[in-house]
């Protein structure tokens, strides 16, 4: 009797504990369906959104369409590995907005060849690229297509953006592509939507007239924060209404007033005439204004043009009537031409065999390789940058109010050159001193923010003309300066057409010259989360072979004992408690 009652208690508890397990998982499923957690163990968060991607898909109004066609049932491994991911990632999107709608499409179901090549044709008319991939079976090499792009739409408007990331051709092999791929989802897919939604509310414009790169000259860089802002071209000719808003104040007179800035950034691009006074004051007052301006400045003439032409050409301080202005601000941009170990190699000819010129690449000095190794958001994980002919950058007084970063500098391996100078290919021939190269990171790019103090002051004679609204003082702002205006300058195909910023033909080597140029102008225009998504780090956590090869045996034998092991002893913990129940 006592033993039946034991019994009965045994299974009323063992009923208890089972519904009381079972509410609770009910429960806590209920909880979690009102409160969203994420837990993101990786150092570098990959798997985390960052707070600008969050934003821009919380803004959305209106249903994002996406249509992947990088699907189907035979996609090779890696690119079945980046489909997966891109699903995923629109999963992350869609856990923030509703609005994210997606679908996967397999180009190649139910259709014939014929059927399929003109489904792909019509695919690359709206900006997709099918890529082929070739396979060897018993039958001979085979190809067929896959489509690593999809097709983003958004109020009868839609944009292509392709999966596949080759970052202009730095990485070689296809696994590469594709993880790199995988790493710029978030880059990619959130630009695509930003531009078709309009939240790209900066606007940007290249002053032109002191002879600045031409449009050509600067095509590929505008053309990269066109996917961001709004750019256009400014002649500054001394007209208000280039960079200003105006509003005329009195109908007959003609007087006017500043209504506030036209752009938030301005970009100088490499100006090779002096300013005048009237146009320096006006670069002065955007600034009070709170404007920005990423200053990309030749202190030096020096020209791989003229190079090529004369055996050897002088070098002479670039008159630009803009050192005031720039002490003013903080800086100074040295008239000096830096030499550096770590430079990028140009051919050179060498002789003739046959009728053909024979060409040797050897690095020129004048032209150092910039390694970015500083954490801010404008240069972290940047690849490595090309230079011409570039020139030191100190920074100077202590205004209250500034904060100045050094952004870039040359290696520990730098020579000095000091201004008048002859530069000559013929030094190509001869054995560097490297005992010369003794400077170590010299400075070459500068961020100042804060609270500008104007150049001029209201008592001169240039503002008191121009009764414009003076300001002594500007509000919270930022600006950039490079000692280089060729980089941001894109080279030219045979057929004159503009090549990628940073792609060096001759040695078809691509560097980070545009991904510095778009960290630089998101920084400036407070877009940092953008230049963060593009800099993301994503560490490859790969196997130690040496460590594996000599562990190889212990670890097989732990993953074969360990769990037969580890169900022996809950066996045993089992009948135990088991026991000492009915022992009762």
């Amino acid at each position: 009797m006592k033993a039946s009652r034991n019994i009965r208690n045994i299974k009323r508890n063992n009923l208890i504990q089972f519904f009381s397990v079972l509410m609770i998982v009910v429960l806590v499923n209920i909880i979690f369906s009102f409160l969203f957690l994420r837990f993101d163990l990786t150092d570098e968060k990959r798997y985390t959104l960052s707070p600008s991607t969050v934003d821009l898909v919380k803004n959305i109004e209106d249903i994002v369409y996406v249509k992947v066609y990088l699907y189907g049932k035979n996609l090779p491994p890696d690119f079945a590995e980046l489909s997966l991911k891109t699903r995923e990632f629109l999963d992350e999107l869609r856990v923030y907005s509703k609005n994210i709608h997606y679908e996967f499409i397999d180009p190649a179901e139910g259709k014939d060849k014929n059927e399929l090549m003109a489904y792909y044709s019509q695919l690359y008319k709206q900006g997709l690229q099918p890529q082929p991939i070739q396979s060897e079976d018993a039958d001979g090499i085979n190809t067929r297509y896959v489509v690593p792009g999809a097709i983003i739409s958004y109020h009868q408007r839609e944009t292509p953006v392709s999966l596949l990331d080759a970052d202009e051709g730095l990485l070689r092999t296809r696994n590469e592509i594709i993880k790199f791929s995988i790493e710029k989802l978030e880059y990619n897919i959130g630009n695509a939507i930003r531009r078709l939604t309009n939240q790209q509310k900066a606007s940007v414009a290249f002053i032109k007239g002191h002879g600045e790169l031409l449009n050509g000259e600067v095509f590929s860089a505008a053309v990269a924060i066109a996917d961001f802002y709004k750019v256009d071209s400014v002649i500054l000719d001394g007209r208000v209404s280039k960079i200003f808003n105006v509003e005329i104040s009195d109908s007959i007179t003609g007087d006017f007033k500043i209504a506030g800035n036209k752009y938030d950034l301005l970009i100088v691009a490499k100006p090779t005439e002096k300013f005048n006074n009237y146009d320096k004051f006006l670069l002065d007052q955007f600034v009070m204004r709170g404007g920005r301006i990423l200053w990309y400045i030749d202190p030096v003439f020096a020209e791989m043009d003229s190079l090529q032409n004369y055996k050897e050409i002088p070098c002479l301080p670039r008159e630009l009537n803009l050192d005031d202005l720039f002490f003013r601000y903080g800086v100074r941009l040295n008239t000096n031409l830096l030499q550096d170990v770590n430079a990028l190699a140009i051919p050179v000819k060498t002789g003739e065999i046959a009728g053909q010129a024979q060409y040797k690449f050897i690095p020129w000095y004048y032209f150092p390789l910039i390694t970015p190794y500083i954490g801010h958001p404008i240069v972290k994980n940047l690849n490595v940058l090309k230079t011409e002919f570039i020139s030191s950058i100190d920074t100077v007084g202590t205004k209250a109010g500034l904060k100045k970063e050094i952004l870039l500098t040359t290696s520990a391996t730098t020579k000095m050159v000091n201004t008048p100078a002859i530069i000559s290919l013929e030094t190509l021939k001869r054995r560097a001193n490297y005992r010369e190269f003794s400077h170590r990171n010299l400075p070459v790019a500068v961020l100042v923010e804060g609270e500008f103090p104007s150049l001029f002051s209201e008592v001169d004679e240039i503002s008191n003309q121009n009764k414009l609204g003076f300001i002594a003082k500007s509000k919270p702002t930022k600006m950039i300066f490079v000692s280089d205006g060729d980089m941001i300058k894109n080279q030219f195909n045979n057929k004159r057409y503009p090549l990628p910023l940073g792609y060096d033909q001759y040695t078809d080597m691509a560097f980070g010259n545009k991904n510095f140029l778009l960290n630089a102008v998101n920084y400036l225009c407070d877009d940092e989360g953008i230049a963060q998504v593009r800099s993301k780090d994503f560490k490859m956590r790969l196997l130690d072979k040496d460590k594996l090869l000599k562990e190889k045996t212990f670890w097989q034998i732990t993953n074969m004992v360990l769990p037969l092991l580890l169900v022996f002893v809950m066996g045993m913990i089992f009948v135990i408690i088991r026991k000492k129940q009915f022992a009762r």
